[in-house]
């Protein structure tokens, strides 16, 4: 048997074994997040959001709703390095995402057991002339 004939059954046998693979393991399963990003993602949108006080207070002074919190949260990329995450029990998270209207928000969020809770705007996207504390 020359060289080329040993490579096509090579070849063959390595794509139907693959096939298989696929077909049997892989197919059809939801694969979890190995990125850490993904991971804080997955996390905070596996629960419902509440709001808070102030970021209730900030969301109506930036003429912006809950959808746009939704919004964000499929849109999102993690911001470590503006996240607070050292030293405390539950880290508060920074998303970058899009709003409805296509505008980028930033917002800072917290997962607890049960709940994702969004706390604030990080960077108001009008002159916060309101008082939110």
């Amino acid at each position: 048997m020359n060289f080329s004939r040993r490579l096509t059954l090579f070849i063959f046998g390595t794509l139907l074994g693959s096939a298989f693979v696929y077909a049997v393991l892989i197919r059809g399963r939801d694969m979890p997040a190995w990125l850490p990003g993904d991971r804080v993602l997955e996390q905070l949108r596996e629960h419902p959001v509440q709001v808070a006080s102030k970021g209730a207070c900030q969301l109506q002074c930036n003429q912006l709703g809950n959808n746009d919190i939704l919004s964000v949260l499929n849109t999102a990329e993690v911001n470590f390095s503006e996240s607070d995450i050292r030293g405390k029990d539950i880290p508060e998270y920074v998303l970058e995402g899009k709003g409805l209207k296509g505008q980028t928000l930033k917002m800072k969020f917290k997962s607890t057991q049960l709940t994702t809770n969004f706390l604030e705007l990080v960077q108001p996207t009008t002159n916060d002339t309101c008082n939110c504390k």
